[in-house]
C-alpha cells in the first residue's frame, strides 16, 4: 500500500497514515455499504488481483484499506489485511501458508486460542506442529523437521511475557529458508518493529493495545506485499472481514497509540515494583525490571516497554480469585490492552480449555494472575491492588 507519510514520526503516523479524507473530512467517514458500484476500472483491478479494490465489503472497504494503511505505516510494512479478530487472522495466515503434509514449529505457551488452533485444528488438516520453548531459539531449530515450512512465536508470549529473541530466530529461520511468523500485540510496534529486525509476516490482535478503548473485535496481519497478495485469496474463501464501523473505531484508536502506551508501560513497571516486595506475592513477570531474568532481551527487543505484566499469589487459585473478587477499581474480565486496567486468572479464562499440565510447564502456576495495566492514576491502582490483596 503507498503511503505518503512513511517519512514521518511514528507519533504523525499513528494521527495522520490511512486517514482517507473524503469531501474535506479531518477523519475517515464510515462507510456502511456492503457494496460498491462496479466500473470498469474496478473491473480491472480485480482482474489484476489488487486486493484494495472497492468490490464488496467482504473483500476490502474504504474503512479497511484506512485503518490497514495506518497500521502498515506503524509497522513499515509493503501490505496488510485486516480481519474481524484476532484468531481470524492467525487462522487464515496459517491455513493460508499451509498445506497437508507441512510441518510448523512453535511454543505451548502461546496465547491459548492460538495453541487451540495448532493442537487440535492444524493436524486434522494434515500438517505437524513441534513444540519448542521460545525463550530458546536452538529448541526451535532442533525441532525443525525436513516439511517445516514455518515458524511462530510472539514477542512477549501470553500470559507468562517470556521475551522471543527476534534476530536469533530470523537467523535460524533464513537458514532453513522457512517463514517466520509474529504475534506482535503484547508490545505493539510503539515498542518492537518485528519486520525491521527481519520477521516475515506480523500479526495482531487489534482487539487490544491498538484499538485501545475495548470497544472492538479485529485482528491483522502485514508484511511483504508478495505474501499478503497470497493471504488474500484464503481471506476472501474463509471470510473473516471486518466491519467498516469496527474499522472506523481501531483507525480513531489508533490515533493516541503514541500517547496511552508510555503511560500505560510506566504503570505496569510501577506496579510491577511494588508486587515483587509484597509478602503475599511469590513471583512476578514483567521483562522491564532490571531484576527480571530477561531484562537485557527485553532492553533490546522492546525497549519502550510494555503495559501487561504477570504474577503469582500464595495460596493458588482459590487466592487468585479471591484477590480478583476483591477488587473495585481494576476490572476482572479477560482481554488486554484498553485504557482501563483489566485483570484475570488464565486457568479459568484465556487458557481454560489448555490442559492442566501445558499451562503449569509454561509457567502458568496456581495462583498465577495477568494484568493489562491501564493509563489510571498508578497510586489508585495500587491502593485497590493493595486493599484486595490484604482482604485475601
Amino acid at each position: 500500500m503507498e503511503n505518503e507519510n512513511t517519512d514521518t514520526g511514528f507519533a504523525t503516523k499513528t494521527i495522520h497514515a490511512g486517514t482517507n479524507q473524503v469531501e474535506g473530512a479531518v477523519n475517515t467517514p464510515i462507510f456502511q455499504s456492503s457494496t460498491y458500484k462496479l466500473t470498469e476500472e474496478r473491473y480491472a483491478g480485480w482482474a489484476a488481483g489488487a486486493q484494495h479494490t472497492l468490490l464488496y465489503a467482504r473483500l476490502s472497504s474504504v474503512n479497511s484499506d484506512s485503518a490497514t494503511e495506518k497500521i502498515c505505516a506503524l509497522e513499515g510494512a509493503e501490505d496488510g489485511l485486516l480481519f474481524a479478530s484476532g484468531m481470524a487472522a492467525i487462522s487464515t495466515t496459517l491455513l493460508g501458508l499451509l498445506s497437508n503434509g507441512d510441518h510448523i514449529v512453535a511454543a505451548p505457551d502461546v496465547y491459548g486460542g492460538t495453541y487451540g488452533l495448532m493442537a487440535e485444528e492444524l493436524p486434522r488438516f494434515g500438517i505437524g506442529v513441534s513444540f519448542a520453548d521460545m525463550t530458546d531459539p536452538s529448541s526451535y531449530e532442533a525441532a525443525i523437521e525436513e516439511n517445516t515450512k514455518l515458524l511462530y512465536i510472539e514477542t512477549l508470549s501470553n500470559p507468562v511475557l517470556k521475551i522471543a529473541d527476534i534476530p536469533a530466530f530470523v537467523e535460524i529461520a533464513k537458514r532453513h529458508d522457512l517463514l517466520l511468523v509474529i504475534d506482535n500485540t503484547f508490545t505493539t510496534p510503539w515498542a518492537t518493529k518485528p519486520l525491521e529486525m527481519g520477521c516475515d509476516l506480523v500479526i495482531h490482535s487489534t482487539t487490544k493495545y491498538l484499538g485501545g478503548h475495548s470497544d472492538i473485535i479485529g485482528g491483522v496481519v502485514v508484511g511483504s506485499a508478495e505474501l499478503i497478495s497470497q493471504l488474500f485469496i484464503k481471506k476472501v474463501h474463509f471470510g473473516g472481514a471486518p466491519d467498516p464501523h469496527a474499522c472506523y473505531l481501531l483507525e480513531r484508536g489508533m490515533k493516541t497509540l503514541h500517547a496511552r502506551m508510555p503511560i500505560h508501560a510506566s504503570n505496569a513497571h510501577t506496579l510491577a515494583c511494588r508486587l515483587s516486595e509484597h509478602p503475599l506475592i511469590s513471583s512476578v513477570n514483567h521483562p522491564m525490571m532490571e531484576s527480571d531474568s530477561q531484562y537485557e532481551l527485553a532492553s533490546k527487543i522492546m525497549p519502550n516497554g510494555t503495559g501487561m505484566l504477570a504474577f503469582t499469589v500464595l495460596g493458588g487459585d482459590d487466592a487468585a480469585s479471591k484477590f480478583l473478587s476483591n477488587l473495585n477499581l481494576l476490572f476482572e474480565a479477560t482481554s488486554l490492552g484498553g485504557v482501563e486496567s483489566l485483570v484475570e486468572c488464565p486457568f479459568n479464562s484465556s487458557h481454560m480449555f489448555v490442559p492442566e499440565e501445558v499451562r503449569i510447564a509454561a509457567g502458568i502456576h496456581p495462583g498465577f494472575v495477568r494484568m493489562s495495566v491501564g493509563i489510571e492514576d498508578v497510586e489508585d491502582l495500587w491502593k485497590d491492588i493493595e486493599q484486595a490483596l490484604d482482604s485475601i
